[in-house]
């Protein structure tokens, strides 16, 4: 009697968490991708290449010959990706979900080809609003309205990019939506006086903090948003005689996005601007200055840079063959302050930069053939005590890319 009591008992718990199991599962998807690209000169990359972002400004040898106008080729498969989807039981009245995403770009240049993690989130979703919390876009990059370039830089560094911890929580009424962010940095991290690390972000003891606005009146898409940060660069001044003195001082920014998306039976458009201060970590122009150094009270303050940049994606929506175009433009707004140290950041010698990339994608099943031509140009020049470049010189680099894709 007492065998029989426990296999019933047994039985019991077994289909409990049987039940319990089937209300989880795992979705995987991803893509083979394999890409073969030549550069007329040589560039300011990511990835071994494939993330392309500015043609280099001039290195002249003592015979006066410019050492950067040399062409480059190279082909990688590093890109290939993996995703899981994972769906789960209700929670605290939500429907659950999960993403973890990964692909062998490696978390910086030093590990191209390992595998690094791209997503790791989940998700609570209410009826009208939603819970994130893990590694997922930064909110300055929208998946639904970004540009679908081949090559890795998806329009950077005209088109923000980057991907940081954060916990998100959207709310939504009607057509709108309301997205509050609070994000954290790692892979993408700000610069300053001992590199690009998260520790600034970090010692400032608030995270960078989003609010932004969506309308979607049916498949159109229009935003805008409002992000802050605040970075320490240091946490003590060295003054000459070699003694250390603690400091606070703060590196704050500001940046606004607009975005939209504007789908019709034939054409899909999707376009963006942003402006802001220090977007360094986002790929994009900018950082910011040692702006006063004060060795009475042994401190330093900074002052951060800004940039304004637009970009255009528009394409064809053929299930066959698309024809698309991508276009961007990005211009040095200078310091809001008189440089007097050092400056930490992306490209202070640009004056301005702009890129015109066509492109075609040929479908069969899950296989897609893609050819892109990427012309980018970049006036760079001498930045004076604000920052502003009046006598510049433009340098030009086409790349062209031809990539194969399998999807699974």
């Amino acid at each position: 009697m007492l065998v029989f009591l426990f296999v019933l008992l047994f039985a019991g718990i077994a289909n409990a968490q049987d039940k319990q199991k089937s209300a989880f599962g795992i979705h995987f998807s991803g893509f083979i991708n394999s890409q073969i690209f030549y550069d007329t000169r040589q560039i300011i990359e990511a990835r071994e290449g494939m993330v392309s972002l500015l043609p280099r400004n001039a290195n002249y040898d003592k015979d006066g010959n410019d050492i950067n106008a040399h062409p480059s080729l190279n082909q990688l498969a590093m890109t290939s990706r993996i995703r899981g989807n994972i769906s789960g039981p209700m929670a605290l009245g939500a429907k659950t979900s999960g993403v973890i995403e990964g692909d062998f770009t490696g978390p910086s240049n030093a590990d191209n080809n390992g595998f690094r993690l791209r997503e790791a989130y989940v998700k609570l979703k209410w009826k009208n609003n939603s819970l994130l919390v893990g590694l997922y876009w930064h909110p300055l990059y929208t998946p639904d309205v970004r540009p679908t370039t081949i090559g890795l830089n998806t329009g950077a560094p005209f088109h923000p990019f980057s991907r940081h911890n954060q916990i998100r929580f959207q709310q939504k009424v009607g057509i709108f939506k309301i997205i509050a962010v609070a994000a954290s940095q790692r892979d993408y991290a700000s610069d300053g006086p001992d590199g690009r690390t998260s520790k600034y972000l970090r010692n400032a003891v608030l995270p960078n903090l989003d609010l932004q606005l969506q309308i979607t009146p049916g498949k159109h898409i229009l935003g805008i948003g409002l992000d802050y940060k605040a970075i320490v660069p240091r946490l003590y001044v060295k003054a000459p005689d070699g003694s250390e003195y603690k400091t606070k001082e703060k590196v704050h920014s500001l940046a606004t996005v607009f975005f939209a998306k504007i789908e019709i039976p034939l054409i899909l458009l999707k376009l963006g601007s942003v402006v802001g201060e220090n977007l360094t970590e986002h790929i994009m122009a900018g950082g910011y200055i040692e702006q006063l150094t004060d060795t009475v009270r042994h401190e330093i303050k900074y002052a951060p840079t800004s940039q304004v940049s637009a970009w255009m994606d528009i394409s064809t929506k053929g299930k066959k063959i698309r024809y698309a175009l991508f276009a961007g433009y990005s211009k040095n707004l200078g310091y809001n302050k008189t440089k007097q140290g050092k400056f930490y950041g992306n490209f202070n010698d640009l004056s301005f930069a702009y890129r015109i990339a066509p492109r075609v994608q040929i479908y069969s099943g899950k296989f897609m053939l893609a050819g892109e031509l990427e012309y980018t140009v970049a006036a760079y020049g001498k930045p004076d005590s604000n920052g502003l470049i009046s006598d510049s010189k433009s340098f030009n680099n086409l790349r062209i890319l031809a990539g194969a894709f399998y999807f699974f």
